[in-house]
């Protein structure tokens, strides 16, 4: 008994000492970069990837190695993927993308005109060449999915389903919106971390990352390219969006309390 409190004790020390050194660093890292004006796209992809570790995945695995039961629980959770899951996980990045995009505009005129606030998040920096592009997928796409997959899902959601099993998903969801600090954005937020924890349920840890990875992927090259979608083409992506998310969810268990994880 006094040996698993002890490995819980130093987890927690673990998990805190990470998640400060991450927010700490990073954010002195950045402002001395700035200030020296040798800040390069380059540099800002790796900081931006060692605050992820930092911050979500570190912190994740040391709490998830607490307690034995939530390691083994953990390891059941990745769970190999299928050519289909893979197949409608990208066109569900596609299309969810473009649909996330539609709620979060109208949120964001809403929130505008009856508080004011217009929101404060800055731009995707925009990869100029190969190198860039490969180093933009990895520290701002692939890298992220997993550390939060780890954290929200894996972590959070896991142990909130436990005690909570009719709400544990949406809590879950509701502290990954709000986790990104972009209120102008809050419901597509809090729609796609909801996606992520059913994802989480059906197909397990690489199923959500999959599905996130490629999100940002799709939100990264929109992004890059400045794509304006007409509203036919919003359409057929809305569509795609609900049959893929349908089939990509087919036979999802009922009882969130089966969730992999915690």
């Amino acid at each position: 008994m006094k040996s698993s409190k002890g490995r819980l004790i130093v987890c927690w020390i673990g998990a805190v000492l990470c998640a400060a050194l991450g927010w700490l660093s990073g954010s002195v890292a950045v402002q001395a970069l700035l200030l020296r004006g040798g800040a390069t796209l380059l540099m800002l992809y790796v900081l931006n990837a060692a605050q992820q570790l930092l911050i979500f995945a570190l912190p994740a695995l040391f709490l998830l190695q607490g307690r034995a039961t939530r390691w083994q629980e953990f390891g059941e959770s990745i769970r190999p993927l299928n050519k289909e899951t893979v197949g409608w996980s990208a066109l569900l990045a596609v299309g969810g993308s473009v649909a996330a995009s539609i709620i979060a505009s109208f949120w964001a005129i809403w929130l505008e005109q009856t508080t004011g606030y217009t929101g404060t998040a800055d731009p995707l920096p925009v990869p100029q060449n190969a190198g860039q592009w490969i180093a933009a997928l990895l520290a701002i796409a692939i890298l992220p999915a997993l550390c939060e997959e780890l954290m929200f899902r894996a972590l959070i959601q896991s142990a909130l389903c436990r005690y909570l099993p009719r709400v544990g998903l949406w809590l879950a969801a509701l502290v990954f919106a709000a986790a990104h600090f972009r209120w102008e954005a809050f419901p597509a937020l809090l729609l796609i971390g909801a996606v992520l924890g059913k994802t989480y349920i059906r197909h397990g840890l690489l199923g959500s990352t999959l599905l996130h990875a490629l999100y940002n992927s799709v939100v990264l090259i929109l992004s890059a390219r400045g794509a304006e979608i007409s509203p036919m083409a919003a359409l057929l992506c809305i569509a795609a969006c609900i049959v893929s998310l349908r089939l990509l969810l087919r036979g999802e268990k009922k009882d969130e309390t089966d969730s992999p994880g915690v």
